[in-house]
């Protein structure tokens, strides 16, 4: 805390009350010139108007106390009350000390020892004729230094008060977040030249509460910034008061509910040195039963995946963690390289899961070898095609669609993929065709084997040849997608005349919708007189009307066939007429209703 040897000319600059810094550029002329008693007597009256300044500010701050003793001392200075005066100065120390908490008990034996000096140098009187007092160059430099660093370079609040401001300015939502800000804002508050016990109280109190209350993510975070500019602004002070009770405040404080607490902030808060035995041997244990998946269901824990990572970053656990990573399966090891791809980047952790995956690469299965591949590593990815070119051989349909994009980024793969592709097209049932075309189509866009899009369809359209249209219709509905129907469009307005008639023959409300939604799919294909078909079935057939889903679907075929013509169609007025036999109860063929009669004259 305190330096070895200070310059006199910094002594002056650190001195924050202009009067006092005037007091004490006396005080080291004098020292500079030999007047050693002259320099003791300056000191003096330096730390008496710098006392008088904090009063001043910290009446500014509503301090009743404060003011009160401000109030005396203008009372007593306008009537030149010499004896009170002379025992408001003697008092000096002990009112710095108590109530306002500006010295430590230890720096206030330092400030009377100088009072009394000064007495010593000021008034002969004080002392022996015989042997008068002789102020040595130490005595007055010693006093000099005393002065600032104890008082005069430090702001108004300190201790309790301190203490309360600066947790209080912390809790403020306008608190910064940004350590370097952070920093620059303690400048300016009684964290500037604080002494040793407010130090040790700020980082004792944060780290009692980063480690076991449960506080709101962005009030972890201004405490997260403000310790990180504690550290920054007082790293030997910081370094030791963690080494000495960091370890104490986890075994004594932290509950079990609290470790991450723990992880996250040994991880984060890097200045402290070593923690003893018991609790490292803690924090060992809570790494051993972690559960970075979900036991049950096989899924990552993100929480728990957040924690192990930073666990990564503390020296004394990388063996734990090391040990916890081979008792992971293959499948494990992959969702957790994958979910940390950019987190494992400049991480020694990174070392240790590509160890183990290469360890891994002889017995993986195709999925997973693709897994491996890295964007950026080709040294990493030799290894990798060298058992790929391989599985391929063996790859299902599904498992080359999904993979396309990853496996045909290198040529070496690029032959035997299509070449194994072609295979699997020629022998897939047109289900599985339509799977895949419903799942794993999209992910083919701007990889190197489009032309694969090319070859599904074909297949798609030949084996949908050899279909019946009603099972075809019905194994389109359950994989449509955009590509689908686009590419079964030519087979629907082939089949016009069978889709119309399974319209008019629906025998339940679900086939009735069902079919409904083909017709919307062809409208732009119908002709008026299978228009005029479809729109008597509506009113006709009871499975139709009364369906919940056609009616809606009705709404969108009149607003289709009204795009199309670029007019309300002959066929649709005479719809309309036929609607009027549907009572008010039918809510939505009344709304079928109104939109017709909003685009027609009004009569």
């Amino acid at each position: 805390m305190y330096e070895a040897f200070i310059d006199l000319d910094e002594l002056i600059v650190r001195c924050r009350d202009k009067q006092a810094r005037k007091f004490i550029k006396e005080a080291v002329a004098c020292y500079r010139a030999g007047a050693y008693r002259s320099c003791i007597v300056a000191t003096w009256n330096a730390v008496v108007f710098d006392f008088l300044h904090k009063l001043t500010e910290l009446k500014l701050l509503e301090d009743k106390e404060a003011s009160n003793l401000l109030e005396q001392f203008e009372k007593l200075s306008s009537e030149k009350k010499v004896k009170e005066l002379w025992q408001f100065e003697s008092d000096i120390p002990k009112k710095a000390l108590n109530p306002f908490e500006l010295i430590s008990t230890v720096e206030k034996s330092d400030i009377e020892r100088l009072f009394e000096d000064r007495s010593r140098c000021a008034h002969p009187s004080m002392t022996s004729l015989e042997e008068p007092f002789e102020a040595t160059a130490e005595l007055a430099r010693y006093h000099l230094r005393s002065a600032i660093t104890h008082l005069l370079e430090r702001p108004p609040v300190q201790g309790r008060a301190a203490r309360e401001r600066i947790f209080q300015d912390i809790k403020s939502e306008y608190f910064p977040t940004d350590s370097e800000l952070a920093i620059k804002y303690f400048q300016k508050s009684p964290l500037a030249r604080a002494r040793l016990a407010l130090i040790k109280d700020v980082v004792r109190g944060l780290t009692i509460n980063l480690l076991t209350e449960n506080l709101p993510e962005d009030e972890r975070e201004r405490q997260f910034s403000a310790i990180h500019a504690i550290s920054s602004m007082y790293p030997e002070q910081t370094r030791e008061i963690l080494n000495e009770k960091l370890s104490d405040i986890i075994l004594n404080k932290v509950v079990d509910t609290n470790w991450e607490k723990v992880i996250i902030y040994l991880a984060d808060v890097k200045i402290w040195d070593t923690l003893t035995e018991p609790c490292q041997l803690k924090a060992v244990a809570f790494i051993e039963k972690l559960n970075i998946f979900d036991t049950s269901r096989y899924y990552l824990c993100e929480q728990n995946v957040y924690i192990f990572f930073k666990a990564a970053q503390i020296s004394f656990l990388k063996e734990a963690i090391y040990v916890k990573l081979q008792l992971l399966t293959l499948k494990q090891l992959l969702s957790l390289k994958e979910f940390c791809q950019e987190k494992l980047q400049n991480s020694s952790i990174n070392e240790v899961m590509e160890s183990l995956l290469e360890k891994a690469i002889p017995q993986a299965s195709f999925n997973e070898l693709v897994s491996m591949i890295s964007k950026d590593n080709n040294s990493w990815n030799e290894k990798i095609y060298l058992y790929l070119m391989e599985k391929i051989k063996e790859a299902s349909l599904k498992g080359i669609f999904c993979n396309l994009s990853e496996i045909t980024q290198e040529e070496k793969l690029l032959k035997i993929t299509e070449q194994r592709l072609l295979y699997l097209l020629e022998n897939a049932s047109l289900e599985k065709l339509l799977q895949v075309s419903k799942y794993y189509v999209y992910k083919l866009s701007g990889s190197n084997l489009e032309s694969a899009i090319e070859l599904l369809k074909t297949s798609i359209i030949k084996l949908s040849q050899q279909v019946e249209f009603d099972k075809l219709i019905l194994m389109k509905s359950n994989y449509s997608n955009e590509f689908l129907d686009d590419l079964l469009k030519p087979i629907l307005i082939e089949n016009l005349p069978k889709i119309v008639s399974n319209f008019r023959l629906s025998d339940s409300y679900d086939d009735a919708a069902f079919n409904a939604n083909i017709l919307l799919e062809i409208a732009d294909s119908l002709s008026p007189a299978e228009w005029e078909s479809i729109l008597k079935a509506f009113c006709e057939n009871d499975q139709i009307y009364d369906s919940r889903g056609c009616p809606s679907i009705f709404e969108s075929l009149f607003n289709k066939s009204r795009k199309l013509n670029n007019c309300v169609e002959p066929y649709w007025l005479s719809f309309r007429e036929n609607l009027n036999t549907f009572g008010s109860s039918y809510k939505k063929i009344n709304k079928l209703k109104q939109l017709i009669d909003s685009y027609l004259p009004i009569k």
